[in-house]
Order: C-alpha cells, then structure tokens, then sequence
C-alpha cells in the first residue's frame, strides 16, 4: 500500500481515537517526510518550500490531520539549520527523530549557570505527543528564543477536544522548573546560521503561514474530489436526475475548481518570489513578504469557503460520519482559524500598499 493509501486507510481510526496511528506514524519517518526540508547531515532532503507546499497539500488532500502533522513537523525540523552545530547535532542526531512544539514565547526563563531553568504552558502542541524532542517559545532576560527541550521534561495535558484536526493531539503542554542550556535558545532572525542555505534566509514567520494555507487548499482539493464523486452517484430525494446532471450543481463545482485553482496559484507564485530570492540570498523586499502573507490569508479563506460548498452541495449525504466531507469541514475551519492565515493581515498588505508603514517585523 502506498503511502496516501496508507493515510486513507487509517483516517477514520485515526480521527476516533484522536491521535496518528502507528503505521501512518511509521511510514511517515521511514519516507523522510518528517525531514523534508532538514539539512542533509540530519537526514533531510533539503527540498525548496515551493514543493514542500505542494506535498504538505497532497498529504492534507489524503487527510488533513496528517498533513498538518507533516506539516509542523517539517517546520519544526528547520531549527537544524539555526542550531549551533553541537546542539543540532543534539535535536538531530537521531534520523528518525520527530520534533514539534509551539512558538508561543510562554516559556518563563531565569538565568543559571549554563543556561537557564524555564517553567510554562503552551497550547496547540500539534504532535508533540509523537515527538523526541519539543520547541516552546521562550522569554529568556536576553529576549524571546526558540528554545528545545527533551521529551522528558515535558508534560502533556490532554486537552485537545476539538472541532476538526481531531488526530494531530495539538495537546497542551508544560515545564516546570527544567533546564535550558544556552546552545538550544535560539533567535532566528538576524544571527548566523549554524548551516547556510535558502530556508535561512527565507522571511521566518512566513514559513508557518505557507504550510497552514497549504493544508487548508489541500483539505479543499479533497472536499472537490469528493463532492464530484458523489455527484455522479447521487439522486437527491424528490429530483428525477442525477446530481451530477443538474444545472446547479454543475455551476457550483465549475466554481469550486476555478476558486481553488486561482488561490492555489496565487500561493505558488508569491512563494515562488519569496523563494527565489532566498536562493540567491537575497532578503526579501516587505512588498514581497506582504503579497506572500495576503497569498496566504487568501488561501485559507477561499479553502474554507470551497468546503462549505462542497459540503452545502453534498446535501444530507454530506453530515454522516461515513462522509469524508463532513471531516473536510470540520478540519479546514480548524486549520483557517490559526492566526498565521487571520484577515487582519489583509490589512497589512493594504497599509504597505498605501504608504502607512505598517510593522513587518513579524513576516
């Protein structure tokens, strides 16, 4: 069975008992997708995040829980190239090791010899239950760092009851009085990169926001494919033709494919500009970050509301667990609501554009 069959396969265990299973886990590792875009020493195929934004979307079209979980994982994997080299050699020695975690600096940091000792809570730990080794956003008396602690000094708290992505077990999860050495508190904005290569000159808080918008369009492409098939199985009660060949249901799907298309292509390009210039390592202009992170936000709600569509047109058929439509719906408005894809970046776009100087320090 290959790998998207694999993930097919198993969605329906994977979303009841709200967590991967096993041998989608395993086969994620034994296929280096969790390594992506890691750097070759560690295992990784350093692929360009254009195509890392097109598998993410593939892997999420077979089953968003998967393809976010791919997702954060492959983010999480870049600090490989940030680390100094002995503390990525660390995180990363072990190939087949996952990391995971969450930016959020809620992490609290005293200084002591060494390091320091860190205690905080986190939300949205999508993964870390799987994971060796976990990133939590950290404020430490120098600023705010990416800070790497080992599994075992991390407690879960089983708090992920939610509406849709039901099998990434984004858990809740906390530190109380661990230690952090200074070698895995980074900053990854403005230092030397323990390894030179195009991802670390890519705009850094751009990178999260491709890969939510990349599981958002691949949960849609998923919703198409499904409504299409069911259409040219369905009668709907009390009509006389197929779905399929109803005048409405025809527009609505032509629609569909031409809304998902654009935002997906718009994705592409702006992350192919932005990439481009990371491969001739160049800082990208704001102009670019800003028409990226509008590609972005654009991407998430054109997804959403393909869905709904897909989801409005599959009528009763669309609402029983049996449906994977149902689960689109619930997972894409999950996925959107992240605040990496939020409207209010629209906003900024506009306010470069119009000369009002907005602040980019995040994109």
């Amino acid at each position: 069975m290959d790998l998207h069959a694999l993930i097919r396969a198993e969605a329906p265990l994977a979303e009841q008992h709200r967590a991967l299973t096993e041998p989608v886990l395993t086969a994620l590792v034994d296929t280096g997708v969790h390594r992506m875009i890691a750097p070759k020493r560690y295992g990784g195929a350093e692929v360009g995040l254009p195509e890392w934004s097109r598998e993410v979307q593939e892997l999420s079209r077979s089953d968003a829980s998967t393809g976010w979980t791919a997702m954060t994982t492959t983010s999480c994997s870049s600090l490989a190239w940030y680390l100094p080299t002995d503390a990525a050699d660390e995180v990363f020695g072990d190939r087949r090791a996952l990391i995971a975690g969450t930016a959020a600096p809620l992490g609290k940091a005293v200084a002591t010899d060494g390091g320091y000792r860190v205690t905080g809570r986190w939300g949205w730990g999508s993964a870390v239950a799987y994971s060796s080794w976990i990133i939590g956003g950290t404020i430490t008396p120098e600023g705010p760092r990416l800070a790497v602690y080992p599994r075992e000094d991390v407690t879960i708290h089983d708090t992920w009851h939610a509406a849709g992505l039901r099998a990434t077990s984004s858990h809740e999860f906390s530190l109380a009085d661990a230690f952090l050495p200074f070698r895995r508190a980074i900053w990854p904005i403005g230092i030397t990169p323990g390894i030179e290569g195009p991802i670390t000159v890519f705009p850094y808080f751009s990178f999260l926001a491709v890969g939510v918008a990349s599981v958002c369009l691949g949960v849609a492409r998923r919703a198409i494919d499904e409504i299409e098939a069911l259409a040219v199985e369905k009668t709907p009660q009390y009509a006389t033709t197929r779905l399929a060949e109803q005048t409405g249901a025809q527009i609505e799907i032509a629609t569909m494919e031409a809304r998902l298309s654009a935002a997906t292509a718009f994705l592409h390009e702006a992350l192919s500009t932005a990439w481009d210039h990371a491969v001739h390592a160049e800082q990208a202009p704001d102009a670019v970050k800003a028409r990226l992170r509008l590609a972005c936000s654009f991407a998430a709600g054109e997804a959403t509301d393909v869905v709904q569509k897909a989801f409005a047109a599959g009528g009763g058929s669309s609402v029983f667990e049996s449906s994977a439509l149902q689960r689109c719906l619930r997972d894409v408005h999950v996925a959107a609501q992240h605040t990496v894809v939020s409207r209010r970046l629209l906003e900024t776009y506009s306010m470069l554009k119009l000369g009002l100087c907005p602040d980019m320090s995040r994109f």
